[in-house]
């Protein structure tokens, strides 16, 4: 049987790894997007909950810039660059051995998913 205490320590260490894995592959301009990322653990009906808060990034290409900016940003190809599902993806596999190794046989049985991951 797994010690809840010690899958605690490890998913609120995990939170916090998140969050920093994010933050270090955010691309960087002024540091707001990468200094924006903070990661957060609850449990919720029995089951923990990783969510990691931070900036909006590439919802809407130029943002809040009059049209002509955003027109031209648009046209001249300036690129998204990913970086949440690569980050996610190289904490996972550690996360998961370390659940592991805290005695998690089974982890459906203390989260719903661990490919989800919302960022808020």
């Amino acid at each position: 049987m797994a010690d809840l205490d010690n899958i605690k320590d490890v998913v609120l260490t995990y939170a916090d790894q998140y969050a920093r894995e994010m933050a270090a592959r955010a691309p960087r301009d002024t540091g707001r997007l990468a200094n924006s990322y903070r990661g957060v653990a609850k449990m919720e009906q029995g089951k923990f909950i990783i969510e990691v808060y931070g900036e909006d990034y590439g919802k809407v290409i130029g943002g809040p810039l009059p049209f002509g900016a955003r027109f031209n940003i648009a046209q001249n190809g300036l690129k998204p660059q990913p970086f949440l599902q690569d980050a996610i993806d190289v904490v996972n596999s550690s996360f998961i051995a370390d659940l592991e190794d805290a005695g998690v046989k089974d982890v459906e049985q203390y989260f719903d998913t661990l490919s989800k991951v919302e960022i808020k």
